[in-house]
């Protein structure tokens, strides 16, 4: 663990925490829940809670008051949403070292830290991530392990034991079997994989596996998988932290047998790193960053990851003009669609109407569930925001959006969870899906 990535109390509270983890003796790591409606920092004791969804705490009676008017509608939402909390935790509960606490909450900040995997900076390999001490424009995500010329090596990426990595230099490991026959599930994959449970690789591997599920869901991804050689075009969207670990979706090679993956990378986290480095020979400058195929026993798959350089935003009007190839999919994680309108309306339109397959994740269900109420119920409302005409079936398509069922859904493939917060309710990265766009058949 460094220093520069907390405070000295912080890392004086890590330290303490990983002595007595090594001792066999887990503390818990809860965050401070929040007022929601003053937001400040509620006592460790059980706070007042909302009578009704039981989710939202306060300071006291006036702060619930006060916050009713802007708190109502998201009330009738939580309390229609089922109790996932049991589920999210028998995922969790699949890996031996996952402790449950005392709000029924896991966190792995301590195991990350006993194993020298929690830290910033190259040294951590791809475990790097941003300091949460220091102010959140210190730290760009990519930039330690993208400007340089070569990848990091397998061992030093990942920084576990050969028996715990999941290599794609098989020199050192198994290859796994083709065709891809796991049940989604983490015990399944990890059989498959050649992992044993205990290995803590889950928490990078959540993100190629993520990625995985939502093409499946969409129904990009044939069942069974087909013999016959195919291209794929996937853009992902929303990209930020992912730039700190390219390599691992590598394993997209092996889930994919007999394809040709182009994985393109769309977001601010993109955008800002290429703003950044300067030297043409790094990684980030080439056009395609990170390359891996698959051997032939396991399928043969391809990945190839290339970022797009012509700004933030997935525009599809100024991708055709530009003469990118259509996507066959799009993908995006944590991705926030009814919070940030103004990004994700127009994509959400340009999926439905040009029949493009679009599967996403949130860390929460009531995310989900405001994405339904307040964009896809409303889509036909926003067509304005296309800078084209559409076709009478292309807007069909659109229009069909507000009567059509939406499933939200836990994702098999999340990182452990439900992960500590400060506002209650049950959260985990990539905890849950649901399919906005699906494939035509």
């Amino acid at each position: 663990m460094t220093a520069t990535m907390h405070s000295p109390i912080h890392v004086q509270l890590i330290a303490r925490r990983v002595a007595k983890f090594q001792q066999g003796i887990f503390e818990n790591d809860i965050r401070f829940h929040e007022c929601g409606s003053c937001h400040s920092v509620l006592p460790v004791k059980v706070p007042l809670r909302c009578s009704a969804c039981r989710v939202i705490r306060y300071c006291n009676v006036s702060c619930q008051k006060k916050h009713w008017k802007e708190h109502k509608g998201d009330c009738k939402d939580l309390q229609a949403l089922p109790n996932t909390e049991p589920q999210m935790c028998e995922i969790a509960q699949q890996f031996p070292w996952a402790r449950l606490q005392a709000d029924n909450t896991f966190s792995f900040e301590t195991l990350r830290a006993s194993r020298g995997l929690l830290g910033t900076g190259a040294q951590f390999g791809w475990w790097t991530e941003e300091p949460c001490c220091l102010p959140k424009d210190s730290y760009l995500p990519g930039f330690a392990l993208l400007d340089r010329q070569t990848h990091l090596t397998e061992r030093l990426g990942w920084k576990l034991t050969d028996k715990e990595t999941p290599w794609l230099d098989f020199s050192f490991g198994e290859k796994p079997p083709k065709p891809t026959a796991f049940e989604h599930n983490w015990a399944s994959y990890y059989e498959w994989r050649g992992l044993p449970i205990e290995s803590p690789a889950v928490l990078l591997l959540h993100w190629p596996l993520t990625v995985y599920r939502l093409l499946t869901i969409a129904g990009v991804i044939p069942a069974p998988a087909s013999e016959a050689r195919r291209q794929l075009t996937v853009h992902m969207l929303g990209i930020e932290r992912e730039m700190d670990f390219l390599p691992v979706f590598g394993e997209l090679a092996l889930l994919l047998p007999n394809t040709d993956l182009n994985l393109v990378l769309f977001g601010h986290g993109v955008a800002n790193l290429l703003k950044k480095v300067k030297d043409q020979r790094c990684l980030a400058a080439q056009p395609v960053v990170f390359e891996y195929t698959a051997p032939k026993v396991s399928g043969g798959g391809r990945i190839r990851i290339s970022l797009y350089r012509r700004g933030s935003f997935w525009d599809y009007s100024a991708l055709m003009r530009d003469g990118v190839q259509r996507p066959d999919a799009l993908v995006a994680c944590n991705a926030g669609i009814s919070t940030y309108p103004q990004t994700w309306t127009p994509v959400v339109l340009a999926a439905r109407a040009f029949a493009i397959p679009f599967a996403v994740t949130d860390y929460n269900a009531i995310s989900l569930r405001n994405d339904i109420k307040l964009t896809m119920a409303r889509l036909p409302d926003f067509v304005w925001m296309l800078p084209m005409s559409l076709s009478a079936e292309e807007r069909r398509r659109v229009d069909a959006a507000p009567t059509e069922g939406y499933d939200i859904g836990l994702n098999p493939f999340m990182q452990p969870g439900p992960r500590p917060t400060t506002f209650g309710g049950t959260s985990a990265v990539n905890g849950y899906e649901m399919v906005i766009s699906r494939a035509e058949q």
